[in-house]
């Protein structure tokens, strides 16, 4: 009896704080109406201070002139009369100009109070027991896949107290899942996935008391398309292809928030992309702007990118030079991933100290960054020595060619999207 006492002073003093709350909100409401009230006046008055002081100017020319009027002295007459025809003209026209008969400010006030999303959390208040809270509800109508990235929604678990949410994600082959975000947002989208790959989601909530059970998995299916590999050093060209990805018809939402500025990474090279925008709030969504046609470029200029290295490799201030003291093979990938076209680059050979065997190509994100590249399934490679050169993929070697590198040599690389080929070339002759 006593703790229920208790509990219900404490759930009255809760309420009592939310209603003091309110009426805090109401004053500061109502003080800014008065401000708001004050300043229209405020530009009412000076409005009819300055036609006051114009048409007292107006006033005393016109009784000047009155009084002009009334001379009897010709030859002094004559000599005011241009000077004053000349500041009735003046007058005139500038009279339109200062006077202006209508209101500088709109006696309404264009304002609504938006009191529906506190009418609905007030409706949803609610108690709820301190223990892990129930799984969440993945809505499956605002879950999408789109390219090579997925989103994610789900529902807060009724009656529960969750201080914030883990999402995990799997490989994209039914593998293990791995957390791929923790917070407190309702939904989350997650990009660099596999193409043409089912991801299976499911998410957990959490308190200070523990985690909860998971909710149901959900698949989504990323886009059927080639898959995104990354490369080196571009110094020479790149042949993309000319043909567009997207015709006139397809449209996709590919950003919703309050920003005015939006950059979108991951479209294909020498392509024209259309863009429109539209603004909405509680009461709908408005008209869409303009379209907007954007070129992207015809050729693919990049750089190695050290976020997406082990920290054992050093690069240069602009990125284009990479070095590594050891007998460790690592793995660094470039700044862009290509998925369609035809593409060919260099890398230059600055120094070559040792017999190790630096291999090139290409690879998915997921790489092993800490072996030779091709001895997995995410890489292709040719790895070569001072005297010759092999092609590797899952470890598997093949195709020897005789023919090394030394300082001052150079390897190309050319990848064929199109016809799913990668050809090798060291001092312009093919491996």
């Amino acid at each position: 009896q006593d703790n229920c006492a208790d509990f219900e002073s404490q759930v009255s003093a809760q309420c009592d704080a939310l209603v003091e709350a309110i009426h805090r909100r109401k004053q500061e409401l109502l003080e800014f109406i008065r401000q708001n009230k004050e300043m229209k006046l405020r530009t009412l008055k000076d409005q009819v201070s300055t036609c006051t002081c114009k048409l007292q100017h107006t006033t005393g020319l016109l009784q000047f002139c009155i009084e002009a009027l009334k001379e009897t002295d010709s030859a002094a007459f004559l000599q005011v009369g241009s000077m004053l025809i000349t500041r009735v003209a003046n007058v005139d026209i500038t009279w339109h100009k200062d006077v202006v008969t209508s209101p500088r400010i709109s006696h309404e006030f264009d304002l609504t109070l938006e009191d529906k999303s506190v009418l609905r959390a007030i409706e949803q208040l609610n108690f709820i027991q301190m223990k892990p809270p129930n799984a969440p509800a993945v809505i499956p109508e605002e879950c999408s896949a789109e390219n090579n990235s997925v989103t994610v929604a789900w529902q807060p678990p009724p009656t529960s107290y969750v201080e914030g949410y883990v999402l995990e994600l799997d490989d994209g082959s039914g593998g293990e899942f791995r957390e791929v975000y923790c917070g407190k947002e309702t939904i989350c989208t997650v990009d660099g996935l596999h193409f043409n790959s089912m991801y299976n989601a499911r998410v957990k909530a959490f308190n200070s008391t523990g985690e909860g059970e998971y909710s149901e998995v959900i698949g989504l299916q990323t886009a059927e398309v080639y898959s995104s590999v990354r490369f080196g050093l571009l110094i020479r060209k790149d042949m993309t292809s000319h043909t567009p990805f997207l015709n006139s018809i397809n449209i996709y939402r590919i950003y919703c928030g309050k920003e005015t500025i939006c950059t979108v990474d991951g479209l294909h090279f020498n392509s024209m992309y259309n863009a429109r925008v539209k603004a909405f709030n509680s009461t709908g969504e408005g008209e869409y702007s303009e379209v907007i046609g954007l070129q992207t470029a015809e050729v693919a200029w990049f750089t190695f990118d050290p976020c997406l290295g082990p920290p054992e490799l050093q690069f240069s201030e602009d990125n284009c030079t990479v070095s590594c003291e050891g007998y460790e093979h690592r793995v660094t990938l470039g700044s862009v991933g290509f998925s369609r076209g035809v593409h060919y680059w260099e890398f230059s050979i600055n120094r070559y100290d040792s017999d190790t065997d630096p291999s090139f190509g290409i690879a998915r994100l997921d790489v092993a960054k800490d072996q030779m590249l091709g001895k997995d399934d995410k890489g292709w490679s040719m790895y070569i020595d001072r005297q010759r050169s092999w092609f590797m993929h899952g470890s598997v070697h093949e195709q020897r060619s005789e023919g090394g590198i030394q300082p001052g040599s150079t390897v190309g690389v050319l990848l064929d999207l199109d016809r799913h080929q990668l050809s090798f070339y060291v001092n312009e002759e093919p491996q």
